[in-house]
């Protein structure tokens, strides 16, 4: 009787492990392979993360842009570069604006930036005058080609449609600040090489941060193309007479 017990025991502990290991194995394959919701598959989380970190950077880089044109606006003597610091200040302001509700659904909150607080701090101290006014040109330059390149790239790889359509929204404006930048430079006395050398690190519309503009030249798919490239890559519009055959 006794060693009945013991054998039913045994069946009963062998049985219940056997069962508890496919469980285990079911609910590793349903995480696995199941859509991410609220990020809790691998895949899901590392996307929800670049969602976020994107979010941080969008928020972080805005309030440098504000705080930047806020010295620009009182230390500038050019008249286009501190109108162009005052648009800065309003359209940057709104991309905040605009951000605060997809931020929301993310939990992401705004944070104090040691390196933004550097960066506007590194302008307060500069002495009002030309220099000044060239090198707020310089760093407008260079924060909107940067930014560009990292919308673009968001744009074009995270999974989340809002945060999709908050990076592509604001791309035209990026640009526009670009191209202000450049012709504001200009005026108040960059060296045209050093404005070249900026721009190139640009990508063209539509394209990805490892573009390199060092020539342009217009494909047959309506993108531009770069450099000796250019010229290869273009339809070849000559034609070859042809003899009809002989009947």
């Amino acid at each position: 009787m006794l060693k009945t017990l013991r054998t039913a025991c045994i069946i009963t502990t062998v049985t219940g492990l056997t069962a508890l290991t496919a469980g285990a194995a079911d609910s590793t394959a349903t995480t696995g392979t199941a859509g991410y919701e609220n990020g809790t598959t691998s895949h899901g989380f590392l996307a929800d993360h670049s969602a976020k970190s994107f979010i941080k950077e969008a928020f972080r880089d805005n309030q440098e842009e504000i705080d930047m044109a806020g010295v620009a606006v009182n230390k500038a003597q050019n008249a286009d570069l501190k109108s162009f610091a005052q648009q800065i200040q309003q359209d940057h302001t709104k991309a905040n604006q605009d951000l605060q509700p997809i931020a929301a659904k993310y939990g992401v909150t705004e944070e104090q930036s040691k390196l933004r607080e550097h960066a506007v701090n590194k302008f307060d101290k500069e002495t009002a005058g030309p220099e000044f006014d060239k090198k707020f040109a310089i760093a407008m330059m260079k924060d909107h080609q940067k930014a560009i390149n990292k919308f673009e790239k968001a744009a074009n790889k995270l999974q989340e449609a809002d945060v999709k359509q908050y990076a592509e929204n604001m791309l035209p404006k990026l640009r526009e600040h670009l191209q202000k930048a450049e012709t504001v430079a200009r005026e108040v006395g960059v060296d045209q090489s050093e404005i070249s050398s900026i721009m190139s690190k640009t990508p063209a519309v539509g394209g990805t941060s490892e573009t390199t503009e060092t020539g342009v030249g217009t494909g047959t798919s309506g993108k531009t193309l770069q450099g000796a490239g250019a010229q290869q890559l273009q339809p070849d519009t000559t034609t070859t007479p042809t003899t009809a055959p002989k009947r």
